[in-house]
Order: structure tokens, then C-alpha cells, then sequence
């Protein structure tokens, strides 16, 4: 009997305790901090595994509360909240209106990947030194897992393909750039050489050498045209006319005239078969030249016309004579026999 009086105050005190729970949670929500209220909201209520979605959480809130104000436990981003995986959280504020509230927007980019229904905690918000917390409502995602059907047919692995090949696919990278920096070097000796020697790539071609008689001819009249004796040069003027027949002597006869004294040229044009006839007429030229030079004496006007007319008569003298036409025609003939 005792037993039995117990079992039903024990009944009766649980009764009691449901009924009374209500109450307690209406009056710990009620006990939250005054005008403030959140509200939370998913974009889609239905996703696919892999599929990212937002989830909103709006706080409205007197304006004095904006600095004490934080969302009690906000996920940070790379984490996980209520069976999802949290990507980035944003916050952004709206400052107060006319009637003294402001707003908080929370924006959190989400993806799920576990197929079911997902039932996401509410949020809770603390707003200075008040020791209740604001919450949200519970939000209820359903994920959709992903069709695999076409993933049921698998294929084999394709064979190895060789790589097609040509000749020059064999010839290293850096062998141009290697070729380049050789033919760089050679230009730059070649400029090198070019500069420095002084020298022409192609040669110019040899001029025509102007035959001994051709050149005293020339040199006599331009002498003659230069009138030294009449300004006062009487030396430079002989020291000239000796000159071209020295030159002359050596072009025509082979006489080393340049290197010898005027005695010695004498003896060499009398030794000479060709000009043994005219040694005697050089003599006097060659004689006043020299006293004109070393023994610093001034000849008359005559002496010098005459020396320049002996030199010219010498030349004309001496001169090659030409050769018949036959007679050319008939050396040539020989000397292509004799090759």
C-alpha cells in the first residue's frame, strides 16, 4: 500500500515538472535582451552533395547595442556547422533609421556533402553585459545524394601512343644558340682585322704600269709648266730633270742609275750598247746638275734651256722603237712553239 502511495507522488511530481517546463522556456526567451530579435533563412532548402548554398542570419537590434553586439559561437571559415562545411562568413551593417534600430546581415557560404536531412542549430546573439541570448530558429536542410548511375560503366585504360618523331627533334635547344654565338665571334674578328690591318676583302685591281718613256715624257712637261728656274729654284729644278733620267735609265736599260754618281751613270750609258751614241751629250747635264747642288752655282737662263732640250732629245733618241706588225705576229707564233 505504501508502494503504491509512492509511485503515484512520483508520477504526480514529473506531471508537474513537464507542465512547468514550458513556462521556464518561455520566460528564459522572454528574459533575452530587449528589441533584440534574429532571424534566420537558408536560400534553398533542397541541395545536391557538392552543392554550395547560403545561410542568412538578419539581426535587428537598437542602435546603442551595434558595438556590445556578437553572434554567440559563429563558425569561421574552413569549419563545420550543423553537418556542413562553412567556406566564408560575411557580416554586413546597416546603422540605424529614424526609429533608433539598426542591422546586422550574416552571410555564410556553406557546401554539404552528407545525404539526409540536416537540422541546423540556431544561432544566439549576446548584446553587452546582459546575461541572456538571443536565438534564432532551427533551419532544416535536405541534401540530395548524387546519381551514379553513369559511373556504373567503366572503361579499360587505353594503350601507349609513341610520340611521333622527326630529325629535327633529335638536335639539342642549346646547339642554335651555340651556332649563333660562333657566328657572332666571326664577324666580330673579322671587324676586328679589317680595322686594325688596314686592309680591303676584295683587292683593287692592279693599275696598268706606264711604259719608262711615257712617264720621263710626262714628268718633263710638267717640270717645264713648274718654271723653277725663272722663280729662283734652280736647284729643286735640276735636282727633278736628274731624277726622271735616273728613272728613265733604270726603267728602259735596267741601269741602276738611282743609286749611282753621276760619273757612274756615265760610264754606264757608254757600257751600254743602246746608249753609247748619247753618253757624251748626258755628260754636261749630269755635271751642271751637280754643281748646281753641292757647289751651290747659279747657271744662265741658256744652261737651262739647253740641259732640258738634251734630256729631251736623249729620250727621243733612246726611245723603243716599234715593232712591225709581221715581225710581232711571227714572235708570238715562236713563243707559243717554244710553250
Amino acid at each position: 500500500m505504501k508502494k503504491a502511495r509512492l509511485n503515484i507522488k512520483s508520477l504526480y511530481r514529473r506531471l508537474s515538472m513537464a507542465l512547468m517546463a514550458p513556462a521556464l522556456l518561455a520566460s528564459a526567451v522572454s528574459a533575452a535582451p530587449a528589441g533584440v530579435t534574429l532571424k534566420a533563412s537558408v536560400d534553398s532548402t533542397v541541395v545536391v552533395m557538392g552543392d554550395i548554398t547560403s545561410l542568412r542570419l538578419q539581426a535587428i537590434l537598437p542602435t546603442t547595442f551595434i558595438d556590445s553586439a556578437r553572434v554567440a559561437d559563429m563558425p569561421a571559415p574552413d569549419s563545420r556547422y550543423g553537418g556542413l562545411d562553412v567556406i566564408s562568413v560575411k557580416a554586413d551593417t546597416l546603422l540605424g533609421d529614424a526609429s533608433g534600430r539598426s542591422t546586422i546581415d550574416y552571410t555564410l557560404t556553406v557546401q554539404a556533402f552528407d545525404p539526409g536531412t540536416l537540422s541546423i542549430p540556431p544561432f544566439g546573439m549576446v548584446v553587452g553585459s546582459f546575461p541572456d541570448t538571443a536565438y534564432s530558429d532551427v533551419l532544416t536542410l535536405k541534401v540530395l545524394p548524387v546519381d551514379v548511375d553513369s559511373l556504373e560503366t567503366i572503361h579499360p585504360l587505353q594503350g601507349t601512343v609513341s610520340a611521333r618523331s622527326r630529325w629535327y627533334d633529335y638536335i639539342p635547344t642549346w646547339l642554335p644558340y651555340v651556332l649563333l654565338g660562333l657566328l657572332s665571334l666571326g664577324l666580330i674578328a673579322v671587324g676586328i682585322l679589317y680595322a686594325f690591318m688596314g686592309k680591303k676583302i676584295i683587292p683593287e685591281k692592279a693599275k696598268p704600269e706606264i711604259p719608262p718613256y711615257d712617264l720621263a715624257v710626262s714628268r718633263l712637261n710638267e717640270l717645264q709648266a713648274r718654271k723653277l728656274p725663272e722663280n729662283g729654284h734652280e736647284k729643286e729644278y735640276y735636282t727633278e730633270l736628274v731624277d726622271i733620267l735616273r728613272q728613265y735609265l733604270h726603267g728602259r736599260f735596267g741601269i741602276n742609275a738611282m743609286e749611282m754618281t753621276s760619273t757612274q751613270i756615265v760610264r754606264s750609258l757608254r757600257a751600254n750598247e743602246n746608249t753609247r751614241m748619247t753618253a757624251e751629250e748626258m755628260r754636261p747635264v749630269l755635271a751642271m746638275a751637280d754643281f748646281v747642288k753641292f757647289a751651290k752655282v747659279r747657271p744662265m737662263p741658256e744652261d737651262n734651256v739647253k740641259s732640258y732640250n738634251t734630256a729631251v732629245n736623249f729620250l727621243e733618241q733612246t726611245k723603243p722603237v716599234p715593232v712591225p706588225e709581221e715581225e710581232q705576229d711571227a714572235k708570238d707564233s715562236d713563243a707559243k712553239k717554244t710553250k
